[in-house]
């Protein structure tokens, strides 16, 4: 599933990027095989393809309206893709990370991921636990 969001969707965009979803900022271009998503009834009106109006104002909202309509939880891969500019991730060694991470994270990390577009490096700590529980909460239903 590839998707649009439109400028009123900036965070959700990042999170289903987060997802792995294949998520771009919708420039008014039509792509057939993305599905656009909005806050705005003009554009899911005149969108050409698939459109889907979002009602909701926050993002835990937003994505389990998305979950009701797409199921995404079905087909979500967890931190595959860059969150800043949608491209796929790739795995790099702690070597190659050694002077682009803070000497604590590469000290104590042992996966690392790196955009090859804009070279933003991801790696498991904390912060990771706690975006997969707010995950969790929403596509089990009871978080949003």
């Amino acid at each position: 599933m590839k998707f649009f969001c439109d400028n009123t969707l900036g965070k959700l965009m990042r999170k289903l990027r987060l997802l792995g979803f294949d998520t771009k900022l919708w420039n008014g271009e039509y792509e057939e095989s993305r599905i656009l998503l909005t806050r705005s009834r003009k554009r899911w009106e005149s969108y050409p393809g698939e459109s889907f109006l979002i009602f909701e104002d926050n993002w835990r909202k937003q994505l389990a309206e998305l979950e009701r309509r797409y199921t995404l939880s079905k087909e979500f891969k967890l931190f595959t893709r860059c969150a800043e500019c949608n491209s796929p991730l790739v795995s790099v060694t702690c070597e190659e990370v050694k002077d682009k991470v803070p000497e604590r994270v590469y000290l104590t990390a042992t996966n690392f991921k790196m955009c090859p577009n804009c070279g933003k490096i991801y790696w498991s700590g904390t912060h990771v636990e706690r975006i997969k529980e707010e995950f969790r909460k929403i596509f089990s239903g009871t978080g949003g």
